[in-house]
């Protein structure tokens, strides 16, 4: 049995930790009025980026945990709404700027996830009576 890499329980543990705290913060705020003031300069309605980010941090928060739990398709996941979220925001944001730190964590965690430990980990377990039956 192949242990967990450390890198990918401190990457899944530090998306669970900041997805909870992203998703307190963001309800704590929802009155308040800097954020909706800064929401209201992009080009989409600040409810639909407040749904968004919600419905963002919530995937990120689930395929996090399931990541802990070696479900391969997780990742996959991850990286594919990661691209489009990036992607969106660079079409839709003011400051392309503000995108920059948020882009470099997500290529640091998924080269993390995408490592060749990690892809050993997160393959499919072979069952010990398996055999191969072709010849060499």
């Amino acid at each position: 049995m192949v242990k967990r890499p450390v890198s990918v329980a401190i990457s899944c543990w530090f998306l669970v930790l900041s997805s909870l705290s992203a998703l307190a913060s963001a309800y704590l705020g929802r009155n308040d009025p800097s954020m909706l003031a800064g929401m209201g300069h992009g080009v989409i309605p600040a409810e639909v980026q407040y749904a968004m980010m919600l419905f963002s941090l919530g995937l990120t928060l689930v395929t996090a945990l399931a990541m802990l739990q070696r479900q391969r398709g997780a990742r996959t996941v991850y990286l594919i709404w990661g691209v489009i979220d990036i992607a969106f925001c660079l079409a839709t944001l003011p400051l392309k700027m503000n995108v920059l730190p948020g882009a470099l964590m997500f290529a640091v965690i998924c080269a993390f996830l995408y490592s060749p430990k990690s892809n050993a980990w997160f393959s499919p377990r072979k069952a010990a009576n398996d055999a191969c039956m072709t010849p060499a």
